[in-house]
């Protein structure tokens, strides 16, 4: 096979090891613009998993990556100059110039004809000459641009600024989060070390951070100085620096596009790691992605029967893995998106939260990982919350204004469909007071609809009738009485989605017959196959707000420790 590789960074290199792994007599040729020594970036994370893979895929390139690597097993977390430490986390770093350079020894070895500082413009001129050719071009992919009508991108930039730079200060001893605060806001960095004298310093902050301090209109050595005087603490008398010498400005400065294309080829052109998808770096996933992407095709090419087989299995089954990847990356880099909401924390609390962000690490995870950290975290915890020491924190008590909950314990609103002309019956009060009963601290009701015309289905329950008030009454005094739990009665009206079948029969359609009007923020019906609602008048919003303001002094009287108000699913107040 004929094969041509598009970018010679760590997909397309390694992809070119794979294949000539598997069939030496593979003609593999790679393009790379930049010199062989020249790259923008410096560290790289991998985890063990991933080094397992590849280590099964090509022993060799593997132990001399290993051979390079900076180990640790700390993740650090300095807040309000507290550092906090946990273990048993497990990273790996290299350099990424040091990487490419063995990968590229590698790729030599087996052959691998490599031509760098080639500009590529399209792969159209190319594929025409080739069995295959695989557009490794990174995340600004030109190729995925020029089929983007076959490849159909999705690419969301994201929210906050980031900078990549490198130092000579030594963070050998632990992954290091640093969170400072500046007379503009907080800026906070992530820090690891990857060889013996130099370590990875991601800078980040909010847009309007970035935009107080003005780097827009900064030079890149103004930005890094301004860098290297909000962490001077932190650097031990040692310079940021910067090796992306083809920015100039503000352009060093980043917003992560998160990037994941409906389809992953075309014709006999098959995109491979960031042009295909992008892993943000709060979890380093991103050289992830692209070696087991490469090891992936790889292999599919070898083992289905033709490429197209090969390039549907390899779509099918690498983009379920990056869209499970790209959750806990999103989870992750939201947390840092919104993490001054946070900053505010206790230093054990706030590192809790930085550690459980992906949601890819539990509570019982950490404590497989440093039992000894998540034993004093839970010690703090049932301290601040005045629980019992060694109580699991779910079981603690809460306060929220003047209700005392004895634990956390929530059961959530579950449309049960069985009331009679707005009224609770018998069997809500079976329903609600067994779940009582179970020990939660905490009981919702479902939506509980302000008017008949509120109804969601005609077995939906209300609050805006004197029966109605009296069987809720009957519910919380049982529940008060015989258990220790509270109860919220959640209020709501259904707008363009009511008038509508029960769960059990054809959900969120129109009733076969009986159908009462139903009205919204404007004449738009929910669906295609709803009524068209009639667009609310100044009257008809007086006329509700009363009717919620009604509802609210029947559930107060009834005893209910707690209102919500339903503002979703497409309901009346989520219209607006």
């Amino acid at each position: 096979m004929k094969v041509l590789c598009l970018g010679g960074g760590p997909a397309g290199l390694y992809f070119a090891i794979s294949m000539k792994l598997r069939d030496p007599s593979h003609e593999v040729t790679v393009l790379e613009r930049n010199k062989a020594d020249d790259t923008f970036g410096w560290g790289v994370v991998l985890s063990d998993d991933a080094l397992g893979r590849m280590e099964r895929n090509d022993p060799q390139s593997t132990a001399a990556i290993r051979a390079n690597f900076a180990y640790w097993d700390d993740i650090a977390v300095i807040h309000h100059g507290q550092r906090t430490v946990s273990g048993g986390h497990g990273f790996a770093g290299i350099g990424r110039m040091k990487m490419l350079l063995l990968l590229q020894e590698r790729a030599r070895e087996l052959g691998v004809d490599m031509r760098f500082q080639t500009e590529f413009r399209s792969a159209e001129e190319y594929r025409h000459d080739y069995d295959l050719v695989v557009a490794a071009d990174g995340i600004n992919s030109l190729v995925r641009k020029e089929y983007e009508q076959h490849f159909r991108p999705d690419i969301d930039m994201r929210l906050c600024k980031f900078i990549w730079l490198g130092t000579h200060q030594k963070f050998d001893d632990a992954f290091t989060f640093i969170f400072e605060p500046t007379e503009h806001g907080w800026m906070w960095m992530h820090a690891y070390q990857f060889d013996g004298d130099t370590a990875t310093a991601i800078v980040e902050c909010t847009q309007q951070t970035w935009d107080a301090w003005g780097f827009e209109d900064m030079s890149k050595e103004e930005t890094i100085a301004t860098c290297e005087r909000v962490f001077a603490a932190h650097l031990g008398g040692n310079a940021l620096m910067s090796n992306a010498s083809h920015l100039r400005g503000s352009a060093v400065w980043m917003n992560f596009p998160r990037v994941i294309c409906e389809r992953w080829h075309h014709e006999n052109v098959v995109l491979m790691g960031d042009a295909a998808a992008t892993g943000h770096f709060s979890i380093g996933s991103g050289s992830r992605l692209a070696f087991d992407s490469a090891i992936a095709l790889a292999e599919y090419l070898h083992s289905e029967p033709t490429m197209e087989q090969a390039f549907e299995r390899y779509q099918e089954e690498r983009r379920m893995e990056v869209l499970r990847l790209q959750s806990a990356a999103r989870n992750s880099l939201e947390w840092f998106e919104q993490c001054e909401r946070y900053l505010d924390m206790d230093p054990v609390q706030f590192n809790y939260s930085l550690l459980t962000r992906s949601q890819r690490i539990s509570h019982e995870n950490l404590r497989l990982r440093d039992p000894d950290w998540l034993r004093q975290a839970e010690d703090w915890f049932q301290a601040k919350a005045g629980g019992t020491p060694g109580r699991a924190p779910m079981f603690a008590p809460f306060r929220l204004r003047d209700m005392e909950l004895v634990n956390r314990v929530v059961v959530s609103p579950m449309a049960q469909y069985r009331a009679v002309d707005g009224c609770p019956t018998d069997w809500h009060f079976a329903h609600y007071a067994e779940r009582a009963k179970g020990g939660a601290g905490l009981l919702y009701t479902e939506m509980t609809c302000v008017s008949p015309e509120g109804r969601i289905t005609p077995g939906c329950p209300g609050l805006y009738a004197p029966e109605h008030e009296a069987e809720w009454a009957r519910l919380v005094r049982f529940v008060h009485a015989e258990t220790a739990a509270k109860v919220c009665c959640q209020i709501g009206h259904s707008g363009r989605k009511g008038s509508t079948q029960v769960g059990w029969e054809d959900a969120d359609r129109p009733l076969p017959d009986g159908n009462w009007e139903v009205m919204s923020a404007s004449a738009v019906p929910w669906s295609p196959a709803n009524q068209v609602p009639r667009a609310m008048t100044r009257a008809d919003m007086g006329r509700v707000t009363a009717e919620f303001v009604a509802a609210a002094e029947m559930a107060e009287r009834a005893g209910f420790d707690m209102i919500e108000l339903h503002a979703a699913h497409g309901y009346l107040l989520s219209s607006f």
